[in-house]
């Protein structure tokens, strides 16, 4: 008898249907891919045809945050989703999240530009304190025993944005063709931080930095770099956002140079030595807080007067009360000589000032004093103040401090950077980024009554200056439009271009712009240099050059004397000569000899002191007398 034995059968694995996925995870993939696409195609859409009134932080902000979730989204669809075996998905999985999380754990700092666009610093690279450190071990000196103290000339650049605040250096020619005769470098070297300007007297070349824990007054020569002098006191302010270091312009005045630090500490510092005159902390003196992104007013001199913008408390609703927020020194005492109503009175019983933050511990409530600096401008046949604070456009008597007029304007979390623009028409156009765009105002007075009218029919969106002071030149305003050169019509806030054809295409970020001898001379916020032919029909630029990393955002404003331009960020300074070869750098003429309140500012005259031309243009805007941002 045959007994016959079952054999059980082998399967073969390569025949066998894959193992059924879930719903669950079915749904996990549509879901996955269909995020993918919609985010996909709102990149397309939103970078090629949303211009949003905000400028591109917006569409920086949602690329952002699509990134970080499609990262988040993908990891956990991976480690609970993916179609394949555990070991697989371990194998693969664990080293890009170990990859992903090393790479976050390296990021020393984080750097966010104008438009929101981050930065970053990893621990592998040398840091800019490790630079400056060295920097200064080893470098020499400059020698001020022979050196002389000229008295202010219409080329020097003694205050912020130029002896008239409006942006316009009297100088020489400059050259034009960059490609066969580029800007020569002269010297180079690291800094400290922040974001002040220069001023420039001479050979004497003054800026701010943050150095270690300390700010620093910083006298450089202008025709080696080395350093005169440097006064530095206690005060370190960092804002994650913002970055770290002083913002505001020091100015010269009669052998003394007056410095507004990011705490609100005013010093009056000797020209020469950079020995401490005076100070005072005009925070700790009113007891109010520090304002979000620092104090950025460059000191304005007036008389026997140096005068700041400090700000003052604001109500729940953000609004300053009438009067603003302007304080005026004795420039010899340093006493408070007036303040505006929106201050409280002062401190007299502080016998000796703090510096920096320690000072004004304690402090509570909200201060807007806004990022732009007062200045000089006659309007109505009247000097007047303008100060446009984080709250208002407001006018004030120079004697006394007295408001004469208050015109509601807040433009994002109360960020008024740009300094207002002045014409002989007793018009004045004020601009902001943040969805605000600019006003043209028309000022008059009757008897003693002040009245503001608007000019244009609604703010003109075509003109945005968030970091930056817009130019006016031969009939036309021209400025960076939420980071993109454009120009507009004075007349009613028409745009007449935006944007170029070639090269950077004015895609300058929030750089910044000055006017000489007839040129727009830019830089941009990723440090280059850039040269522009006014001309309402279109871009015309006339060359470019990198002068500064442009891993590192370039919020400094440029300053220029006698043909050389001095460029900067927190990180780095340098110096150029863009004169043309055949026009040497003018010499100081006695003849030309003004204080910075002295000079004429009937219309604004560009000079080639070696040919003895002028090029004069009688509806320049029309300021007088001096950071930042």
């Amino acid at each position: 008898m045959n007994e016959q034995t079952d054999t059980p059968e082998v399967s073969d694995a390569s025949n066998s249907p894959a193992p059924t996925r879930s719903m669950l995870a079915r749904w996990a993939d549509r879901l996955l891919i269909g995020m993918l696409a919609v985010f996909g195609v709102m990149q397309i859409g939103m970078w090629t045809f949303w211009e949003p009134s905000f400028g591109d932080a917006i569409k920086n902000l949602i690329t952002f945050a699509q990134i970080v979730l499609s990262t988040i989204c993908i990891v956990g669809w991976w480690f609970l989703f993916a179609p394949v075996s555990r070991k697989s998905m371990l194998i693969i999985g664990v080293p890009v999240v170990a990859l992903i999380a090393g790479w976050v754990a390296s990021i020393r700092s984080i750097d966010f530009d104008g438009d929101m666009k981050p930065r970053f610093s990893h621990v592998w690279d040398e840091s800019a304190e490790e630079r400056l450190t060295s920097h200064l071990t080893n470098a020499e000196s400059a020698d001020a025993s022979e050196l002389t103290i000229p008295e202010v000339s219409e080329t020097d650049m003694p205050e912020y944005r130029g002896v008239h605040r409006d942006g316009v250096v009297i100088g020489p020619e400059l050259r034009t063709d960059w490609s066969t005769n580029p800007p020569e470098e002269l010297w180079r070297h690291p800094c400290g931080g922040g974001y002040s300007s220069f001023s420039i007297l001479g050979r004497q070349l003054i800026t701010m930095e943050q150095r270690g824990l300390d700010e620093a007054v910083v006298c450089y020569d202008t025709e080696t770099g080395r350093e005169f002098w440097v006064h530095q006191y206690p005060a370190s302010f960092v804002e994650a956002m913002g970055g770290p270091g002083p913002r505001s312009t020091p100015t010269i005045h009669e052998g003394a140079v007056y410095a507004f630090g990011g705490f609100g500490d005013l010093f009056k510092l000797d020209l020469k030595t950079g020995a401490p005159i005076w100070h005072v902390h005009t925070l700790q003196q009113f007891q109010i807080p520090n304002t979000i992104w620092a104090m950025t007013s460059s000191p304005l001199v007036f008389g026997n007067t140096v005068i700041a913008n400090i700000g003052g408390v604001t109500n729940a609703d953000g609004v300053m009360p009438e009067g603003g927020g302007l304080v005026a020194y004795d420039i010899e005492t340093g006493e408070i000589a007036w303040y505006g109503k929106a201050l409280p009175d002062p401190n007299t019983e502080i016998e000796e000032f703090g510096t920096g933050a320690a000072a004004i511990e304690g402090i509570d409530g909200t201060s807007h004093p806004g990022y732009s600096s007062p200045m000089l401008a006659d309007l109505a046949g009247e000097t007047v103040i303008l100060n446009f604070d984080g709250t208002a456009f407001r006018g004030h008597n120079p004697e006394n401090g007295e408001q004469y007029w208050s015109y509601p304007f807040v433009a994002g979390d109360h960020i008024n950077v740009a300094q207002p623009l002045v014409f002989e028409n007793d018009h004045v156009m004020i601009s902001a980024g943040y969805g605000k765009g600019s006003v043209m105002l028309h000022i008059e007075k009757n008897g003693d009554e002040w009245n503001l009218s608007e000019v244009w029919d609604k703010p003109s969106l075509r003109m945005r200056c968030k970091f930056s002071s817009p130019i006016f030149t031969d009939g036309f305003i021209y400025g960076l439009d939420e980071g993109i050169m454009a120009c507009i019509d004075p007349e009613n806030g028409d745009r007449q271009w935006k944007g170029g054809r070639t090269g950077l295409r004015g895609k300058y970020g929030h750089g910044q712009l000055l006017l000489s001898n007839g040129k727009l001379v830019i830089l941009t916020e990723k440090g280059q240099l850039v040269l522009v032919d006014p001309n309402p029909e279109e871009l015309t630029v006339l060359g470019e050059l990198q002068v500064l990393s442009e891993n590192i955002k370039t919020w400094n404003p440029l300053a220029m004397a006698r043909g050389k331009v001095f460029v900067r960020n927190a990180t780095e300074v340098a110096c150029y000569d863009i004169s043309a070869n055949d026009s040497a750098a003018p010499e100081s003429d006695p003849s030309e000899l003004a204080t910075t309140t002295d000079l004429d500012t009937d219309s604004v005259t560009d000079t080639n002191t070696e040919t003895g031309t002028e090029t004069k243009n009688d509806d320049s805007p029309e300021s007088s007398s001096t950071t930042d941002q």
